[in-house]
């Protein structure tokens, strides 16, 4: 075997010839809300009902976790973790989840949903 022959075995084996499919992050965003994290959690745990009227089938303040679903199975889910970032201020990250084996969408509207009205709602006063 050449070394030309080799490298181009290795180009058809690594699938380089053809186009890439994109890495799949799952769709996400962050907001910063001007609130205690407290305050913050029970704004986040409150807007998910508010804004998506989804079910929270995961709820640990402690953890910084809240997981919601849409109520059919296997369906998109919406994952919520909040960071303390200062004493008033507190970091949601949103972050969609989609069931195995589906293709892993580019947006989500139940993400940007949430993030839009958390980012509405919690203006300083």
């Amino acid at each position: 075997m050449s070394f030309i022959n080799g490298v181009s075995f290795i180009a058809r084996w690594l699938n380089l010839g053809k186009e890439r499919q994109p890495v799949g992050l799952r769709p996400h965003r962050d907001v910063d809300l001007c609130a205690a994290y407290d305050d913050a959690y029970d704004r986040v745990l409150r807007a998910v009902e508010a804004a998506l009227g989804a079910y929270v089938s995961l709820d640990d303040r402690r953890g910084g976790t809240i997981e919601a679903g849409f109520g059919l199975v296997n369906n998109e889910r919406v994952r919520c973790t909040l960071q303390r970032v200062a004493e008033d201020r507190t970091r949601a990250s949103i972050e969609a989840y989609f069931p195995a084996g589906s293709s892993v969408r580019r947006h989500s509207r139940a993400v940007d949903a949430l993030a839009n009205y958390l980012e509405r709602t919690s203006k300083p006063a």
